[in-house]
């Protein structure tokens, strides 16, 4: 099995590719986090920042960050165009000792329902189960976000029974969270 950290992941399947984002993905990632409709179920990470704050987030989420072993934070593209940023995927809260790990993704709103999303989880499922080992995979979502939902429970994910209190979400106050979680057997 692979260490999450040794090296930052490129991943690809037949529809995305996950990879470390770069300085030209600067106006794409602006795109992104200054949509509101994006930021309506996600934390407020990167929500609304400049492009020199983005550009900064960018160098850090591939090079500090990462070799900190804080979270690896990587672009979704198409693979029909590998350097048009449409995305992120997220993994972090990593706790070898438990062997789980917490996973996110966001996208321009202009790839909504389009698949990227089911095909995005499905390949950090697939790296972080069978090239890493982790057992368990972990995802929070708003409780209204059906479409997040149905996108983790494509995925074989299963909505625990116990859901968990979010406080100031993105500014909104207290919001609950379902839980969702995937165990490689």
């Amino acid at each position: 099995m692979a260490e999450l950290f040794a090296e930052f992941p490129f991943l690809s399947n037949d529809k995305v590719v996950i990879r470390k984002m770069e300085e030209a993905d600067i106006p794409a990632l602006a795109e992104i986090s200054r949509n509101d409709n994006v930021y309506k179920y996600m934390p407020p990470f990167l929500y609304q920042k400049t492009d020199s704050a983005l550009g900064g987030a960018i160098k850090n989420l591939g090079g500090r960050d990462f070799e900190s072993r804080k979270w690896v934070i990587a672009g979704v593209y198409p693979v029909s165009d590998n350097t048009k940023l449409i995305g992120l995927a997220e993994m972090f809260d990593y706790d070898e000792a438990e062997s789980r790990i917490t996973l996110n993704y966001m996208f321009n709103e202009e790839y909504w329902n389009q698949g990227y999303g089911t095909s995005t989880v499905e390949l950090m499922k697939m790296y972080l189960t069978e090239e890493i080992g982790i057992r368990k995979l972990i995802a929070y979502v708003v409780t209204d976000n059906i479409y997040a939902a149905r996108v983790l429970t494509n995925n074989e994910f299963v909505k625990d029974e116990q859901s968990v209190q979010e406080k100031n979400w993105s500014g909104r106050g207290n919001l609950t969270l379902d839980v969702y979680s995937y165990v490689k057997v």
